[in-house]
């Protein structure tokens, strides 16, 4: 498995996975996940813009021509209440093409991201996870991060 930075080239194959994660999220929340209609052109056209946006860590996973994961770590400011003694970075969009790989490829992802961004002066990370995403959740506890916050949704139709 190769772990690199993201090119133009990797877009398509990262809207592929994020469209497939969205389809797994809108079963554990109806509401709150439901895909748009538009959503892999939308997600396209974000992620080309993310790739050429400064300070945005892009990364993908990849073996042979096949994508098994990327992840995307974009610099997020802190409430002004809060201090955590330097710069934190939000991991969003983060998937892997199968269940399976979050404790092979998600884990190398998050290791490699961890390193860059502490090298350019972050202390911390915040990587959002469905609640049900369990093993995504598994691979967030083995590598020592621990639940900050959580939200809390009902649908009001």
């Amino acid at each position: 498995m190769d772990v690199r930075k993201a090119s133009s080239s990797d877009i398509q194959a990262a809207t592929g996975l994020v469209e497939l994660d969205r389809r797994h999220r809108q079963k554990y929340q109806p509401v709150f996940w439901r895909k748009a209609a538009n959503s892999a052109a939308a997600t396209q056209e974000f992620l080309a813009k993310l790739l050429e946006e400064p300070g945005t860590f892009f990364l993908v996973a990849t073996e042979g021509s096949q994508m098994l994961g990327f992840l995307v770590a974009r610099k997020f400011p802190v409430p002004p209440v809060y201090d955590p003694g330097g710069d934190t970075y939000l991991i969003d969009d983060f998937c892997v093409l199968e269940p399976r790989h979050w404790l092979t490829v998600g884990e190398a992802l998050l290791s490699h991201v961890s390193t860059l961004i502490h090298e350019h002066g972050a202390v911390q990370i915040v990587v959002v996870c469905a609640d049900r995403d369990l093993a995504k959740v598994e691979m967030l506890r083995r590598s020592d991060l621990a639940i900050a916050s959580n939200w809390w949704t009902k649908s009001l139709k």
